[in-house]
């Protein structure tokens, strides 16, 4: 995907979390996020997007986050809160270069990196909220497809360097349905010296995978995200199921 489908993926994820703030019941609980409510749910992502925003602005230093008090018990104010913060980032990643350097979560420094991370961030949260009403709406393959990669690529490495798990030891496999012949698959979780640093997919190698799970892009986000179980999705395991249920154990993404 390219930068500019980055960014119409969060204005409509945005858009569309907005509408169920505006008819749900606002203390319905979300149990993909245990302890929140759906109203705590759009306090986090609405800080989340003013908070990438600073980082966009931040001339290339981390800021600090900061956001408005969220108006967590009046309706209206809320989503107006959250309709201001969605649409202040996603016009501040329209007028930036892709390639303005700022601070980023993980490499590379620059907006595009951004624009991917709050395109996944509004996806999946809009995946939670529509979850919690019983109206799942399904994550497009193209986007999820980018997601399990950012998580094997650029969030397993950070976990790691943040000593928040350490490096896996055995190498697993997700060979992605349902994806055209541009996207490349399978995405391997596998030892740090294995991984592409910052880029979006693996680095080739001939060691064999100790598993490999063959399923839709959408189940593995949800999988490596700790919103499905592996015996939830329908999926095809090759190898030892061991080494998958070890790999999938450990915090891989935040």
């Amino acid at each position: 995907m390219h930068h500019a489908q980055f960014i119409e993926v969060t204005a409509d994820a945005a858009s569309a979390f907005a509408t169920l703030l505006g008819s749900a019941d606002l203390a319905t609980p979300v149990p993909s996020c245990p302890g929140w409510s759906l109203a705590e749910l759009a306090e986090h992502l609405g800080g989340v997007h003013r908070w990438a925003r600073a980082q966009l602005l931040g001339g290339g230093q981390q800021v600090e986050r900061l956001a408005p008090e969220a108006p967590l018990d009046d309706r209206d104010a809320l989503l107006a809160w959250f309709r201001e913060g969605a649409a202040e980032l996603v016009a501040t990643l329209r007028e930036l270069p892709e390639a303005a350097p700022c601070w980023a979560l993980y490499p590379p420094a620059r907006a595009s990196t951004w624009a991917k991370r709050q395109a996944l961030e509004t996806t999946l949260h809009l995946w939670d909220a529509t979850d919690s009403l019983g109206i799942a709406v399904p994550i497009p393959a193209t986007i999820a497809a980018v997601g399990v990669a950012e998580v094997a690529h650029d969030m397993y490495p950070r976990q790691v360097s943040l000593g928040r798990m350490p490096s896996l030891d055995e190498r697993v496999d997700l060979e992605l349905r349902g994806l055209d012949a541009s996207t490349p698959s399978p995405v391997r979780l596998g030892p740090i010296g294995e991984v592409a640093a910052g880029g979006s997919w693996p680095t080739e190698t001939t060691t064999p995978a100790d598993a490999t799970l063959e399923l839709t892009a959408e189940d593995a986000l949800l999988l490596l995200w700790k919103r499905r179980e592996l015996t939830t999705v329908d999926a095809r395991l090759t190898g030892s199921a061991a080494a998958l249920e070890r790999v999938l154990a450990h915090p891989l993404a935040p």
